[in-house]
């Protein structure tokens, strides 16, 4: 069964025979401008009669984006074909297109997705092309045919990784009653004698589920979580063959069992010698960064204003996504210095304190007004709202939400708060490395639906009860307990030991906002533009749907914008 420790980053990739370079942030850094790889999935078939593979291309192009951004493959080395370019006659071509390329020192990687079967009379196993038809095997790809290519290619090591199935989600055979499923022969002496090893996902009288809750194949899946620190079992932030094989086959075998009601065992061919002294194989390592590593030993503080922070220490990371909005492109490198960083949101109870010892009047106040998602499922301008009052209705404190985050507060309440503490609001690039927390995927918690793990507040199950009229869309199968704003804290921290970065509120930075500012940004400690009409905000809150709490999102507003789902937090300089 799944802990609901990780939910995965879409990784795949076993790097075999390389020597890891160690990064100024302590990640292995792997290059392998040898390596190349090709990439296929299949989900929509030709002909409509075959069931559909649910996650066949989403699996394969996230494997393809993994080899090139983390693996350290070059794009130009990557071969990709999914549904239509997955053709027999393309299919076919797998072996010539390597046989071109590849050299002695190469690896190479071959990722299938899609349905697999058997010939009914000989029981041969095939791959299905997207023109294919089980009934026909003239039209199939067969296994040994690409084993026998592969072997054949001058390169030391090719690693296959098979997520073949021959049924849907609803579980329909693409065969005649009473026909085997896809074999994977042990004894197959092209696995035996060559330099192929195969992963693949099931015992060849096994069916390769689906597994909806994580979006992926189930095989796929722990493949994914596995590599991507999960099965890191000595915690050297690498991966090899030897840790993930046992991982990926434990996870399967019991999710099927205890979530999906049948059996499914990931199998290692030719045989679990390859892990052993047999092994032709180097150490196989793959990048990865284990969730415990990155927590920080008690390296805290308490600021002036009582509230307490945390070191983040100095690194690097890759900011922006090649997957989201125009202005998070393009990727890039930033390298920060070590701060600290409010450990939760300033709540309603700090500020509080700030204002008694100051007598600071915020935006809201002095202009009336602020806005506010109230009873009718409409955002309203709310006559008398204001931090206090954020639905212009009765106090927070009134409410008990004394340590619920503070609202309704402008960008000018924000800095002036932090001023008075000694401190200053994070800048955009410290903020979302603090949030990714070590991790690089579409969360920190992972690429999608968390499961049963409390990782944020946001647009979940209470949320669409408590306003059925909303019009954007919630986190399936997600339930958080807060319809709006939660205590600070109410969540799972994320790798640096921070809450409700993601969600709750909305959190105010330094930087102007500017939409090409990636192309320019300078790689040390960035600060964005040096003038602009909005400011940033970072996070995400109560109210956003999934795809607006991504780690990599950027959102601006003018800094006298006021609402209730924004708050802010804190960062104070180390001293050097």
């Amino acid at each position: 069964m799944y802990l609901p420790r990780t939910w995965a980053l879409v990784s795949l990739l076993l790097l075999a025979g390389l020597s890891p370079m160690a990064s100024q942030a302590g990640v292995p850094s792997l290059q392998q401008p040898d390596a190349y790889a090709v990439v296929i999935g299949i989900s929509q078939y030709r002909e409509e009669v075959i069931p559909k593979v649910a996650y066949g291309v989403k699996d394969a192009e996230a494997v393809a984006k993994l080899l090139e951004t983390q693996a350290g493959i070059p794009k130009s080395h990557i071969r990709v074909m999914t549904d239509a370019k997955a053709t027999s006659a393309d299919l076919r071509t797998i072996g010539d297109w390597l046989r071109m390329r590849v050299k002695p020192e190469s690896t190479v990687y071959v990722y299938y997705a899609g349905h697999g079967t058997p010939d009914p009379k000989t029981g041969d196993a095939y791959l299905v092309p997207w023109d294919g038809h089980p009934d026909y095997p003239d039209g199939l790809y067969p296994l040994k045919a690409l084993y026998e290519s592969l072997n054949k290619l001058p390169a030391k090591q090719v690693l296959v990784l098979l997520d073949s199935c021959f049924s849907g989600s609803a579980g329909r055979s693409l065969l005649a009653k009473g026909a085997r499923p896809m074999v994977l022969s042990l004894e197959n002496p092209l696995l035996a004698a060559g330099k192929v090893v195969v992963l693949a996902a099931s015992t060849g009288t096994q069916i390769s589920s689906d597994y909806d809750k994580a979006g992926h194949g189930l095989f796929t899946y722990a493949l994914l979580t596995g590599l991507h620190g999960e099965a890191d079992q000595d915690k050297d932030g690498l991966v090899t063959l030897k840790e993930l094989y046992p991982y990926v086959r434990k996870q399967v075998a019991e999710t099927a069992v205890e979530e999906l009601n049948r059996e499914q065992t990931p199998v290692l061919l030719p045989g679990e010698e390859v892990l052993g002294a047999r092994s032709a194989l180097p150490v196989t390592v793959a990048r990865a960064r284990p969730y415990e590593a990155l927590r920080q030993p008690g390296r805290e503080l308490t600021g002036k204003d009582g509230a307490k922070m945390l070191l983040i220490p100095a690194g690097e990371f890759l900011m922006g996504s090649t997957e989201g909005e125009a202005d998070e492109q393009p990727v890039h490198r930033v390298t920060l210095d070590a701060f600290y960083l409010d450990k939760y949101e300033v709540t309603n109870r700090l500020f509080q304190k700030f204002v008694r010892e100051t007598g600071y009047e915020t935006t809201a106040e002095k202009e009336g007004k602020a806005w506010a998602y109230v009873h009718d499922d409409k955002w309203t301008e709310v006559s008398g709202a204001n931090w206090r009052k954020p639905e212009g209705g009765e106090t927070v404190f009134v409410s008990n939400r004394d340590e619920h985050p503070v609202v309704s507060v402008s960008w000018y309440d924000a800095e002036a708060y932090c001023r008075w503490a000694g401190k200053r609001l994070p800048t955009e690039a410290e903020f979302e490395y603090a949030n990714r927390g070590g991790t690089q995927t579409t969360y920190w918690w992972g690429d999608g639906n968390p499961g049963s793990r409390r990782v944020a507040n946001i647009a979940d199950r209470t949320n669409k009860q408590r306003f059925p009229g909303r019009p954007w869309p919630i986190m399936d199968g997600y339930d958080d307990g807060y319809g709006r704003t939660a205590p600070v804290g109410s969540f799972d921290p994320n790798p640096f030991g921070l809450h409700d970065t993601t969600g709750n509120v909305w959190e105010w930075t330094a930087d102007w906002y500017g939409k090409d500012y990636y192309e320019r940004s300078s790689q040390r400690n960035p600060t964005g533009p040096s003038n602009g009409k909005s400011r940033v905000l970072r996070g995400g809150s109560w109210y956003d749907e999934p795809v607006i709490v991504r780690s990599a999102l950027r959102f601006w507003i003018q800094p006298a914008n006021r609402n209730d789902v924004i708050g802010f937090r804190c960062v104070q300089d180390v001293p050097k």
